[in-house]
């Protein structure tokens, strides 16, 4: 069986660009399902079943996939992607025996956190600490793991074809997109970041 490959990382670091790429590149992927409660201008790739795994697990409640690796074909090198599975990537093998390799995707910190407060309105503090968590279960996942560094893409996308096990005639890079660069001199940019800087200083965070 070749493998299944998941697609993680922090949100707005570019998952669905690396997504299509890799579709583009030859992997398969089972359903393309966007996400009712956001208005995007772009496919996001995100995949159903496992959507609902994290929706389930975030609850306490379990979510058997069991049926949905099932259903993938096992000639096909399979692409599925969902960021915030990461906090549950170690749970995927009691659902199959089929090789599992994890694609985690990185951005610049600081034009992760401005979109995402651009998106949700949230704090400045609250998506510091998301990246942060979301990194220490990048690093205790017991699978094969690339941290791939998203704006490195026509450079080192022939190394995330390799790992990915895929073989194309041409690497095609023509999902590749202008990445958007947030610019951080609003105020309530600027003051999140300098409270942030204040209440680091102040607990000793950095030496």
């Amino acid at each position: 069986m070749k493998p299944v490959i998941i697609v993680t990382g922090v949100p707005h670091s570019f998952t669905s660009m690396i997504s299509k790429f890799l579709i583009d590149n030859g992997a398969f992927t089972k359903e393309i399902w966007d996400n009712p409660k956001w208005d995007m201008s772009y496919s996001r790739f995100e995949e159903k079943d496992l959507q609902h795994f994290v929706n389930k697990r975030k609850q306490f409640k379990q979510y058997n996939l069991k049926s949905y690796f099932n259903s993938l074909p096992k000639d096909e090198i399979v692409m599925a992607k969902m960021p915030l599975c990461i906090y549950f990537i170690n749970e995927l093998d009691k659902y199959t025996n089929r090789k599992i390799k994890v694609v985690y995707v990185l951005r610049n910190p600081e034009q992760i956190i401005l979109s995402s407060m651009e998106k949700s309105r949230k704090s400045f503090i609250y998506y510091f600490q998301r990246m942060s968590w979301l990194y220490d279960f990048m690093v205790d996942c017991k699978f094969e793991l690339l941290p791939f560094v998203s704006e490195r893409i026509k450079k080192d996308g022939d190394k995330l074809i390799s790992f990915c096990e895929l073989d194309p005639p041409k690497i095609i890079y023509s999902s590749v997109r202008k990445m958007t660069q947030r610019n951080p001199t609003y105020l309530k940019y600027r003051f999140a970041n300098f409270f942030w800087k204040l209440l680091s200083k102040f607990f000793n965070v950095f030496k």
